[in-house]
């Protein structure tokens, strides 16, 4: 049974066609791999590591590859036009904007701003990882906050773990292994009452994804408060894993502690094909419809199990299995099927990122053989 409001809903009448003939009108803007209905060790189906398994877009697709042609020479126009398409769709201006290799390099970096300030990091647990790995590595306290009973982030509890050494607030919006969301009215309060006092830090790499009235993006308040900063990536639903691209949207003073005046470790390829894909708005919403057919699917299989799960507002489902997800990730494995890795202290909860609906369905189909 889902912690919010079930989906199940959503499949009834006309919704259900209406989906169907919008799948139907964007598959034929793109070029979508076979399902992979036969997965082996070598070609398994990759449902732990929340990817876009369409690949790039066509338009991107042709551009990197004309890039290719071009790799051995510095082309730094291509960064100022990705900037520029990112300033106009974000509506910020381009001195609040740096581009990166993914958001990686501006997550670790504001944990070196935290640690070079002499201070302590605090974010909720479980989350992603980037930030507070980084923090263990240079010897950084991190103060962690676990969750609400709801599996929420609880951000009365961040408000009372508040001390006056913490200098970077971490947040994952969506979080991440768990895909829930923070109330955008409580956040924006609580993003500008925390700036007044340290660094804050909005991971917002799964921000497409999310089709919920109570979300919002925090970048607006990067133009008013020097001491917010959002991240982004091109990994999730652009298909970046492997190109990395990613950007951070902050005041300039801010900027000059996460980013470099002088980018040339930008590969040409990746901003090229970055500048279609992030105007080719018909292939993105073909991503999140194929997202939104496989998180049906799944939920249905929760709710028939009667297990208990997180509304998603990403690309994938976090449910708790009752027995240790190892065990879980073991049995799939036998069937050529990956799931998420244990998050800690969660380790009966699987995360499962979605495939292609054929491929969901058939990983859902083989968790009911086994564990239904």
């Amino acid at each position: 049974m889902s912690m919010d409001l079930s989906r199940r809903e959503w499949l009834v009448g006309g919704a259900a066609v209406a989906g169907t003939m919008l799948a139907s009108s964007l598959s034929q803007a793109q070029t979508v791999p076979e399902p992979n209905l036969n997965p082996t060790a070598d070609n398994p189906i990759r449902a732990g590591f929340n990817e876009n398994v369409y690949g790039h877009s066509l338009r991107a697709k042709k551009v990197m590859l004309e890039a290719a042609e071009k790799a051995h020479l510095y082309d730094f126009g291509s960064q100022m036009q990705l900037k520029n398409v990112i300033a106009q769709m974000e509506n910020l201006p381009g001195d609040h904007i740096a581009i990166g290799n993914g958001s990686t390099p501006f997550l670790e970096r504001a944990a070196f701003a935290c640690a070079i300030a002499g201070g302590k990091v605090l974010a909720p647990a479980p989350t992603y990882n980037s930030v507070l790995g980084t923090a263990r590595m240079l010897g950084i306290e991190s103060i962690t906050v676990p969750v609400g009973e709801d599996l929420h982030i609880d951000l009365a509890a961040m408000r009372a773990a508040m001390t006056d050494d913490v200098k970077l607030v971490y947040l994952c919006n969506p979080n991440n292994p768990i895909p829930s969301i923070i109330e955008k009215n409580a956040l924006r309060d609580f993003c500008i009452e925390m700036s007044k006092k340290a660094m804050v830090l909005i991971d917002e790499a799964y921000y497409e994804y999310v089709d919920n009235p109570d979300f919002a993006s925090m970048k607006d308040l990067v133009t008013e408060h020097q001491n917010i900063i959002i991240c982004r990536t091109a990994s999730k639903i652009h298909g970046f894993a492997g190109v990395r691209i990613g950007f951070a949207f902050a005041h300039p003073d801010t900027m000059k502690k996460i980013s470099s005046p002088f980018n040339i470790s930008l590969a040409n390829v990746a901003v090229a094909g970055a500048v279609e894909s992030y105007q080719d708005t018909e292939y993105m919403n073909f991503v999140k419809q194929k997202n939104r057919e496989c998180m049906d699917i799944l939920e249905k299989m929760f709710e028939d199990l009667n297990l208990r799960y997180v509304k998603s507002n990403s690309n994938f489902a976090f449910f708790h299995a009752g027995r240790p997800s190892t065990e879980v990730a073991q049995e799939l494995r036998k069937h050529h099927i990956w799931s998420g890795r244990p998050f800690q202290p969660y380790t009966d909860w699987v995360r499962m990122s979605t495939v292609k609906p054929e491929e969901m369905q058939y990983v859902a189909d083989k968790y009911r053989e086994i564990f239904g």
